[in-house]
């Protein structure tokens, strides 16, 4: 079930940094905020892409900082030959990348486990906020187990190709056999015959498909690269809904999803008030939102309130506990990457209901507080990777394939 992994550090000694960075003025900013702390020794520091993968086989650093912008290689470009031959936990820090945006998302795809903008970390006169800043994020990505990931293989949520699924449907006009693509056919809201031309139509129990069960993930701060690992791999015919609650920001939230959506095989929207629940979508809502589901004509629809205060207040817990009783042993819940205090009551309800409780494992959170206190709170809970979740998904696709969940 699980990967190979790369933890090569702990606090009891110091933690090994290599910065890229083909700025030599921010390069010297950050030898001078490092070099006054004890647990944090810069071991060299590149100027391109090429030198850093040269670096990182000498040094075997236990953090890189990498900028995204950079001549020769780009920052991109090395993360990919960075994680498929050598896979060390990397910081991405560029001008251009501001968090929330389709490049960020693009570098934790690709094995990052956070990012930090430039124009934000030099914001104003604050130096100190914004050296502690760093510094709590390197201290955080030297005790991340990271993975190899190959960039060029396809992603195992798709079924019948990279493309997402495949349905044969016969044309009602002239009769003709046609192969329709879903991905395609959700894009383009329709697709026509390959013979008269006229519209394909869809029988609704394709267009639309109760949830056969339910999987409730929690996120905090570190919580989008997981997700990135776990949501492109769930294939496209599931016939579960998954409901995925953020601790951030709603823009940055609905900027994730948009672009979650166009890597991921099966359809991921930003939830909202009044929404139905279907097997084979992902709906994503922000940690400021008040997520509840009702029973509505034999369906689960979901009611949500704006209210910032929720992301204190615990809105995973309030979901998962909500979903619970209707969904009972057919409900899964997962505790991710966060540092808020949060879920772990909604777990307890889970459990009560006969549900699955799932815990990632702290090697794979860049902060660990929601998941090491569930794992303490209810210690026969899954642990595992994310690769282990999309399996134990899986299992529950297997137990679940012809029992359909109604209100």
């Amino acid at each position: 079930m699980s990967q190979p992994t790369t933890n090569k550090n702990t606090l009891s000694s110091s933690i090994k940094v290599l910065i890229a960075d083909d700025s030599w003025v921010f390069r010297r900013i950050l030898h001078d905020i490092f070099k006054k702390m004890v647990h944090i020794q810069v071991v060299d520091d590149a100027a391109n892409g090429i030198e850093a993968l040269e670096q990182i086989i000498k040094h075997q650093p236990d953090v890189l900082i990498l900028d995204m912008e950079m001549p020769i290689m780009d920052g991109l470009m090395t993360l990919q030959h960075l994680m498929i031959h050598t896979p060390t936990p990397t910081i991405i820090f560029s001008s251009l990348s501001q968090e929330g945006t389709p490049r960020s998302f693009d570098a934790l795809k690709y094995g990052a486990v956070d990012f930090v903008a430039k124009s934000s970390f030099f914001k104003g006169s604050d130096m100190a906020a914004d050296n502690e800043l760093i510094i709590k994020k390197v201290i955080q990505a030297s005790k991340i187990s990271v993975k190899h990931i190959d960039p060029i293989q396809p992603s195992v949520g798709t079924c019948g190709g990279p493309s997402g699924a495949q349905h044969l449907v016969f044309c009602e006009d002239c009769g003709a056999r046609n192969v329709v693509n879903m991905r395609a056919y959700e894009m383009m809201g329709g697709v026509q015959c390959s013979q008269c031309g006229d519209e394909l139509k869809l029988n609704s129990s394709e267009k639309f498909r109760r949830s056969s069960y339910a999987v409730v993930i929690g996120a905090g701060e570190g919580g989008y690269a997981n997700l990135l690992q776990i949501i492109p791999s769930l294939c496209v015919e599931i016939g579960g809904a998954i409901v995925v609650l953020i601790h951030d920001e709603s823009e940055k939230v609905s900027s994730f999803v948009e672009y979650l959506g166009s890597i991921s095989a099966i359809t991921v929207v930003r939830g909202q008030d009044g929404l139905t629940m279907e097997g084979g979508s992902c709906y994503i809502f922000s940690g400021a939102e008040r997520v509840t589901v009702s029973a509505y004509s034999g369906n689960y629809v979901f009611r949500v309130a704006n209210d910032p205060a929720e992301m204190k207040q615990g809105t995973i817990n309030l979901t998962l506990m909500a979903m619970a009783p209707l969904f009972k042993e057919r409900i899964a819940g997962i505790l991710l990457s966060g540092s808020e205090n949060d879920g772990v009551k909604g777990m307890e309800a889970i459990r009560r209901h006969k549900g699955t409780v799932i815990a990632l494992e702290p090697p794979r959170c860049l902060c660990k507080d929601m998941s090491e206190k569930l794992i303490r709170k209810c210690p026969d809970a899954f642990v595992v990777n994310e690769q282990g979740i999309v399996e134990l998904i899986r299992t529950m696709e297997i137990q679940n394939r012809k029992q359909v969940v109604t209100a």
